[in-house]
């Protein structure tokens, strides 16, 4: 796995002369992401002709960069999927990808790297996480209905493409909030298309998930159920979460994997209207919303945001 190191920004800034990075946004796991921009002085005059993609990067201004260390072929493939999913998208409600490339040698002097490195180059979305602000929703239902009406929004583009992605990880973490409400989802790491093979084995504890907002069959790794409903309990999940200041199936501190996924597929959380912070219609939604098959889950996006809007109103 990477990690942010002087090695690494050193390839980074080999590959990038114009590079400067700002700060750290996460230093390890999957990926090392940095905050950064580009200043076009610091190219070399003597710059070869075929290095000319680095001019004028500094238009972009603040951007986020991620990377990806001794990738293998596999990674490779999902990474480049994922890059060319968000060029598809150009959503509105999803990072614009600015530059994606796989390097083994410093694109200038050709020199090799000490790891092979895939960057990715977005937009910086001027925003919060909504990790860093989970207690601002305590006891306001309305909120966090507006809320996952905007997360809805923002899938439904993965949802209704022609190979019905899953995003699968859909948690606080990876929804920045913007200004105005808007939500903006990030990290299509792990994406799955509805009915593909996959390259993970099938069985329980085979795929890559956050387990605290994983669904049953997300955990059990049932690539026959993962599908728009399995991102659909994850958002109910953080529903539940928000509102009452409490996750619904971490019941004491210190649960490990195991627990959390024993308490997830058969633990049934107090209802929120029991605990008298939203009311019947508002609790029944999100109770469905986390139903532990499937199939109890609302049957088609339009059902569902018809349901969070009749109950953000109610």
């Amino acid at each position: 796995m990477p990690a942010d190191s002087p090695q690494l920004r050193a390839d980074l800034v080999a590959c990038f002369p114009s590079l400067v990075i700002d700060s750290v946004a996460k230093e390890s796991g999957q990926r090392v992401v940095y905050f950064a921009h580009f200043d076009d002085s610091l190219i070399p005059v003597d710059m070869p002709e075929e290095s000319t993609f680095l001019l004028k990067w500094e238009a972009w201004g603040k951007v986020v960069v991620k990377v990806v260390g001794e990738v293998s072929a596999s990674t490779l493939t999902r990474l480049q999927a994922e890059a060319a999913l968000l060029e598809e998208l150009k959503s509105g409600q999803s990072p614009r990808l600015l530059y994606a490339n796989y390097f083994t040698e410093n694109p200038i002097t050709e020199d090799k790297l000490k790891e092979s490195l895939y960057v990715s180059i977005e937009e910086f979305v001027e925003s919060v996480t909504l990790s860093s602000i989970l207690n601002d929703f305590i006891g306001a239902p309305t909120p966090v209905f507006s809320l996952a009406i905007s997360v809805v929004n923002g899938l439904r583009p993965l949802w209704e493409h022609p190979r019905r992605f899953v995003h699968r990880d859909v948690k606080p973490d990876n929804l920045l909030v913007k200004s105005d409400g808007t939500v903006v989802i990030i990290d299509f790491g792990i994406i799955r298309e509805t009915g593909a093979a996959g390259i993970t084995k099938e069985g329980w504890g085979q795929a890559p998930l956050s387990i605290d907002y994983a669904a049953p069959e997300h955990i059990a790794n049932d690539k026959d159920l993962v599908s728009f409903k399995t991102d659909v309990f994850s958002i109910g999940v953080i529903m539940y979460q928000l509102i009452s200041g409490a996750h619904p199936f971490r019941t004491r501190v210190g649960m490990d994997m195991y627990e959390m996924a024993e308490a997830t597929e058969n633990h049934v959380a107090p209802s929120l209207e029991s605990l008298g912070i939203a009311n019947e219609v508002q609790s029944l939604v999100i109770e469905q919303m986390m139903e532990k098959k499937p199939y109890l889950r609302p049957r088609t996006v339009d059902l569902l945001l018809k349901q969070l809007t009749r109950a953000k109103d109610c």
